[in-house]
């Protein structure tokens, strides 16, 4: 409980701190979603673009905040403050132009995965000033603050500039981006920005959102609420060319051959190669278990890259990316699998009576053995 003792006592400025690190921790996020390959499909595209807007639109407002209210308070209390106090709003803006070139690489990334360097190179510029900015703040400038004003006017203005003008669904947004990975003193201390209240009514429901939110940008373990593996990456060696590989690899209907769960595929309608576009049905079977899923060619890099998306009728679909890369003597074939859509009752059922897709790994490295396997007799 808040007594008036504790309301005029200095200002505990480190949910400050706790901010700027949230602000961090998912430029950091971005970067590395957006430079691993293979890079992010079109949800997780857009979720992205549209999570660095969000960020940008916080931080404007944070400086807005800091510039318009906190700073005049601050230089009242201590007018020797005012030369800290302007290099800080002199910071404020000499990052607006980064950030502007943000706004613009992620609204253009949204719309077109071709953007993907661009919002990279934007996060580079913007990092390389708002980085050091945030540091300074909390290395000079908010010890001054907390040694200028008590902890109810810091209060009033954190609560009467940016807690009021939110509705509930954008507080809790927020507070749960400030907290993602936080420590329990520094979750308690956002905490206690929301009253005691809503914040039980409402928090166990807007974490789901919160979780659900950064499972479509991150599409990471840490928020998926699937038990099956995301993804998976294999690769071996092959004794023989690339266009001997790719030979094998895009005639689609030899699958069966080399593949321990797809038993054999038919192409549909006109194709009859791998082709961007061209459609093709595979046949499984894992256990006593059999499906049939309609796949679509997205990229044929001949003899460079083959990538197909299923398209299953339950909403669950998968990508599986192969790419082929010259050696002095021979191929390194490289496979990666990820899912792009499935729902969490297909999840558990899949983990219950599909066990094998527990862990794919050992499986999945067989059959790109048996693939080069199959290239070298071919070759020999």
């Amino acid at each position: 409980m808040t007594t008036s003792a504790d309301l005029e006592r200095p200002a505990d400025t480190r949910v400050l701190g706790i901010v700027h690190s949230a602000m961090r921790r998912d430029l950091r996020r971005a970067r590395s979603a957006l430079s691993a390959w293979p890079y992010p499909f079109d949800e997780q595209r857009v979720a992205i673009a549209e999570h660095l807007l969000w960020i940008m639109r916080f931080l404007r407002h944070l400086h807005e905040s800091e510039d318009e209210h906190l700073s005049p308070l601050v230089r009242d209390h201590d007018p020797a403050s005012a030369r800290l106090l302007d290099r800080m709003d002199a910071d404020h803006r000499a990052i607006v132009p980064a950030m502007d070139r943000l706004v613009d690489a992620a609204v253009t990334y949204r719309a077109a995965a071709e953007a993907r360097a661009d919002v990279l190179a934007a996060l580079d510029e913007l990092e390389a000033v708002l980085l050091p900015q945030l540091e300074r703040e909390e290395r000079q400038m908010m010890p001054v603050v907390s040694a200028a004003i008590t902890e109810g006017e810091w209060r009033r203005w954190a609560d009467e500039y940016n807690v009021k003008p939110l509705g509930p669904i954008e507080l809790f947004d927020e507070g749960l981006f400030i907290v993602d990975g936080a420590s329990p003193d520094d979750t308690a201390a956002i905490g206690d920005i929301v009253s005691a209240g809503p914040r039980r009514l409402m928090l166990p429901l807007m974490i789901k959102r919160y979780r659900k939110a950064a499972f479509r940008r991150w599409r990471t373990a840490e928020f998926s609420p699937l038990r099956v593996p995301l993804g998976g990456r294999n690769e071996v060696f092959c004794a023989a060319p690339p266009d001997a590989v790719w030979a094998v690899l895009a005639d689609v209907p030899r699958v069966g051959e080399w593949s321990h769960e797809c038993r054999g595929a038919d192409w549909l309608g006109d194709s009859t190669r791998a082709e961007v576009g061209a459609r093709f049905r595979g046949s499984n079977k894992s256990g006593p278990w059999r499906w049939r899923r309609v796949c679509t060619c997205t990229v044929a890099d001949k003899p460079r890259e083959l990538v197909w998306v299923t398209d299953g009728v339950l909403g669950d679909n998968s990508e599986w990316r192969f790419r082929l890369r010259a050696t002095p003597d021979g191929t390194c074939i490289e496979q990666t699998f990820r899912v792009l859509s499935l729902p969490v009752w297909l999840d558990r059922v899949i983990y219950r009576f599909v066990p094998a897709h527990r862990d794919r790994s050992r499986a999945l490295r067989g059959d790109l053995e048996r693939l080069a396997q199959l290239v070298e007799l071919e070759s020999s």
